[in-house]
């Protein structure tokens, strides 16, 4: 029963992190058509992205280091109480659940890496279409009509 949790929650979290990945792509078909304010939005939404898979990291790491202390702290009580001689299997329960804990952040920080990639990729794109566009050129100066200068004649 153990071996199906861990199987399911394991295609569970490889499928979520794949479908994060599947809605960001490097380039669309709408890029080429995106003025300079639609570019510069893509732009930090791509930096808001990277942010956003670094905390979900930092985030699974702490989670995964706190499943270790756990089950660390669980197997020292264990043996000092001496259930850990008398229950068996009960130490090897709490090292899985810190170990699928570790597999999952493993998880987590390869789909954000990946997204993270993707996302520095596309924002590289997006500057590219920004200077293609001329839009970091100064705007040009506006054309102002000349009044006609009205000469007289000396002595008239």
């Amino acid at each position: 029963m153990l071996k199906t949790i861990t199987l399911t929650a394991a295609l569970l979290a490889i499928s979520a992190g794949s479908a994060a990945a599947q809605g960001l792509q490097v380039s669309y078909p709408s890029d080429a058509t995106m003025d300079c304010a639609a570019l510069s939005a893509e732009s930090a939404r791509m930096d808001q992205i990277m942010a956003d898979a670094n905390t979900q990291t930092a985030k699974a790491d702490g989670s995964a280091r706190g499943a270790g202390l756990a089950s660390t702290l669980a197997v020292e009580g264990l043996a000092r109480s001496g259930m850990l001689g008398r229950v068996p299997g009960v130490g090897m329960f709490a090292n899985n659940a810190a170990n699928m804990a570790k597999q999952r952040a493993e998880q987590v920080r390869a789909a954000a890496a990946e997204t993270v990639q993707i996302a520095t990729t596309r924002k590289a794109l997006m500057g590219g279409l920004w200077t293609g566009k001329g839009c970091d050129a100064p705007p040009p100066a506006p054309i102002v009509e000349a009044e006609p200068v009205q000469t007289t004649a000396p002595g008239a």
